[in-house]
């Protein structure tokens, strides 16, 4: 039997609700005789049977409990005219979707994925360390991984890649599009407000070091949100031997979070990111539909460790908290940032629709970091379409091939299979 992990779509859905389109069960017809029930038969009474009795009470509702009815139909969301690009993305691609959301039965993580499309290749896995690992064919070594980078990746990429403020620069140096910013020492908060009025007063903060994306504010256009901001960022940047504490103040551009996976000069994989949403029907509260919407993903195997805890905590950037009650079509986005690790943020395979002069912006990104041959290279997209307004926000060696596996929505990409072919073209030269 294959090992390969199966879909197949979820059609779960709110209680007492019904998507567009979808038929409804006829009501019983009370005045319709009845089926004999299986006691029917020779012996039984051929005359009405009395009325049943009235039927036994229910227990009250507890009284935090919500006691309205939920809408029948998922509600459509209604734009504003100058809605974003994540926004639209939702509505044209995401919500005709809605129950079509992949279910993986079974998954595996970025390593494992590596070493399933190495013994694919006929390699031989020898195991080093509990993060390292070497590749072998014919008993010749022909790569390795430590922890989830793998050889195509040199020391000099690893070490700048570490620090977002080194590999904005070496991105200006290429000439590949970028958002104009600077790295401000923590100290220097005063030179942060200096910097803000100078890039146009909408500006987004993120520590130098630090991956999984924490630490990140975007769209900040006052100073006491920079500050909040500023101490964000603060507590999420990580320290290295080889990186200082610094905090990018660039400018904000609006566009759809797109993470392409560029292996030597070709995108293999790319998918947009959405951050975990609501759509209000206006009766519901936030925590209730945030919680449903969770509900819904405990059958994928993929989604279900990465959902976060919705509370007001959680809710609190956004100025809501779970008992606000959208109003009927209101696009409520919980998060700033499509966090796809534990954040509740959902990734759509867009690979066939991204146009292809993005796919060069992407691989323009990678081949600015000297020795890095496979990447995660992160994109602020207006337009798959179009490359206008597109710019690059990072290269990132440690990206997770997984959510390219086992993306929400679209076709699987089998990243892994694209790395160890370059690993083994390399090794052949």
């Amino acid at each position: 039997m294959s090992s390969e992990p199966h879909t197949f779509p979820i059609g779960a859905r709110r209680p007492g609700r019904a998507r567009h389109g979808a038929p409804q069960a006829p009501a019983p017809d009370e005045t319709a005789p009845r089926p004999a029930g299986p006691d029917a038969g020779a012996g039984s009474p051929n005359f009405p049977l009395p009325p049943a009795g009235p039927p036994a009470p229910q227990p009250a509702a507890p009284e935090t409990q919500e006691r309205h009815a939920l809408p029948e139909v998922r509600p459509a969301v209604r734009l504003p005219e100058a809605a974003s690009a994540t926004a639209q993305f939702i509505v044209e691609q995401v919500e005709p979707r809605y129950e079509q959301m992949r279910r993986w039965s079974s998954t595996m993580p970025h390593q494992a994925l590596l070493q399933r499309a190495a013994r694919r290749k006929r390699m031989t896995i020898k195991i080093i360390s509990e993060s390292n690992q070497l590749f072998f064919l014919s008993g010749v070594v022909v790569g390795g991984t430590d922890g989830v980078i793998t050889s195509l990746v040199s020391h000099q990429a690893r070490r700048l890649s570490r620090s977002k403020a080194m590999t904005k620069r070496y991105l200006q140096a290429s000439e590949v599009p970028t958002p104009r910013g600077k790295a401000i020492s923590p100290t220097e908060f005063s030179r942060a407000v200096k910097t803000m009025k100078s890039l146009g007063k909408r500006v987004a903060v993120k520590p130098s070091s630090g991956r999984i994306g924490k630490g990140i504010t975007a769209d900040i256009t006052r100073e006491s949100d920079l500050r909040a901001a500023w101490a964000k960022a603060m507590a999420a940047r990580s320290a290295t031997s080889d990186s200082r504490y610094l905090i990018v103040v660039e400018e904000h551009t609006p566009g759809l979070d797109v993470r392409a996976y560029v292996v030597g000069s070709q995108v293999v994989g790319a998918v947009a990111r959405i951050p975990l949403y609501v759509i209000g029907d206006g009766v519901t509260s936030v925590g209730r539909l945030a919680d449903e919407e969770i509900a819904r993903r405990r059958a994928n195997d993929y989604l279900r460790p990465r959902q976060p805890e919705v509370d007001d905590a959680f809710l609190a950037p956004a100025g809501i908290t779970r008992s606000t009650v959208p109003p009927m079509g209101e696009l409520v986005m919980l998060t700033q940032i499509a966090d796809t690790t534990r954040g509740g943020g959902l990734a759509v395979d867009v690979l066939d629709s991204l146009a292809d002069e993005l796919k060069d912006l992407a691989v323009d990104g990678l081949q600015a970091i000297p020795g890095l041959g496979a990447a995660g290279v992160d994109l602020l997209v207006p337009d798959l379409e179009s490359p206008e307004g597109a710019v690059v926000l990072d290269v990132n060696p440690y990206a997770n091939i997984a959510q390219f596996h086992y993306p929400s929505y679209g076709e699987p990409r089998k990243v892994n299979d694209a790395v160890m072919e370059e690993i083994l073209e390399r090794a052949s030269r």
